[in-house]
């Protein structure tokens, strides 16, 4: 179910929805199929598989003042490539959000009907990281996504939702608790510890453990952003180097906020748990922006012997990633200039990663129906 994009750990209404949406679909191209076997009819069966992989995909990250849109074909082509700011603070008159998604969807989105493209749009969450309080953000975002739902399918296009925690799994990034990278738990340790001592642990003793390993984590995590920002510093100059462009050759930056280990046990249990968190989401930023320069490092040196696997980690983006077979994506010389001169990188990446991702979900989707339907003819 994961390698298909159905989420497994998110609300019981969300999970319904999706698997209704699964088995639908997957009927209908049952019935399509079986009606084709006995027509001798195979373009119905092909025309069944394009609703799973339609031929373009508009995906969508959501935001009232940051909003990015990535307009893919289903051949890695980069049809269009836009940050736009809706609004420009967070406001609730219903005019006025109404006014500003109405004229996003009919002035700046490319509108597809259902049959050319499907829209994937990021679905938002009114708390983030366990958060009690609901911010302002958070309400607008939830009111942009509802209305842009409305105006879509009032003009007749397909749109879907995309889990981010999803998305963040299928690149292997650190949205969560990622063992590489954070060890072994304070429960884990202190089970061992009573198990070696045959005692119950203290809860102190556990406390002061997980303090420290808390600072041990934001310490290895400042040292993997140094790593990360350097490599992201060194494909931002090469692409600047074969766009013939130039730019501002900055030195990679220091994580932000770097503390000694003897610092960091100073602070209390929650303060460290806040920085580690800051980490997670500087590390995450860091990452999709250098998963995306490899892909436009990849499309502007196509022309040469240089292979997307030699600009990717194989380890991280391996086929089951990658829906392009060994194609790379194809971004026009203009796309990457805007893209290197702009200040929010970040969210130009969260709405191309996650159409990639959607892109191989669908077609794990078509595999796993061949597979169950391969034995179903007579």
């Amino acid at each position: 179910m994961r390698r298909c994009g159905i989420p497994l750990g998110t609300g019981k209404a969300y999970k319904i929805q999706s698997l209704s949406a699964f088995m639908q679909t997957s009927q209908k191209l049952a019935i399509d199929r079986y009606q084709a076997y006995y027509k001798r009819q195979p373009a119905t069966a092909a025309a069944a598989n394009s609703w799973f992989v339609p031929r373009e995909i508009v995906s969508i990250d959501i935001g009232f003042r940051n909003l990015a849109f990535a307009h893919i074909s289903s051949d890695g082509r980069v049809l269009a490539w836009k940050r736009v700011e809706l609004l420009p603070e967070a406001v609730f008159e219903p005019w006025v959000l109404a006014t500003a998604v109405e004229g996003l969807v009919q002035n700046t989105l490319p509108v597809r009907v259902a049959s050319q493209c499907t829209y994937i749009i990021e679905h938002q969450r009114f708390r983030s990281q366990g958060s009690a309080a609901v911010t302002n953000s958070a309400m607008v975002n939830n009111l942009v996504e509802a209305l842009l739902y409305a105006n879509l399918r009032h003009a007749g296009a397909r749109v879907e939702a995309i889990n981010p925690a999803q998305v963040s799994m299928h690149w292997k990034f650190p949205d969560t608790w990622d063992p590489l990278i954070e060890g072994t738990s304070c429960a884990a340790k202190a089970a061992s510890d009573s198990s070696q001592a045959s005692n119950k642990p203290d809860p102190s003793k556990c406390k002061h453990n997980k303090k420290e390993m808390l600072a041990e984590t934001i310490e290895r995590m400042d040292q993997l952003l140094v790593e990360q920002k350097q490599t992201t510093h060194t494909q931002y100059m090469e692409i600047l180097n074969t766009l013939k462009v130039t730019g501002k050759s900055k030195q990679a930056s220091r994580a932000t906020g770097a503390r000694k280990f003897a610092d960091l046990k100073q602070k209390s249990v929650k303060q460290l748990e806040t920085l580690r968190d800051q980490r997670r989401r500087l590390i995450k930023k860091e990452r999709s922006i250098s998963l995306v320069q490899s892909w436009m490092l990849a499309s502007l040196t196509s022309t040469t012997t240089r292979s997307i696997s030699a600009l990717q980690d194989p380890n991280r983006h391996s086929n089951e990633m990658w829906p392009f077979g060994d194609s790379s994506m194809k971004f026009t010389n203009e796309m990457c200039t805007t893209f290197i001169t702009e200040k929010k990188k970040d969210d130009l990446c969260d709405c191309i990663i996650q159409a990639v991702a959607w892109y191989r979900w669908q077609l794990s989707v078509v595999d796993e129906l061949n597979a169950m339907t391969a034995t179903s003819h007579p």
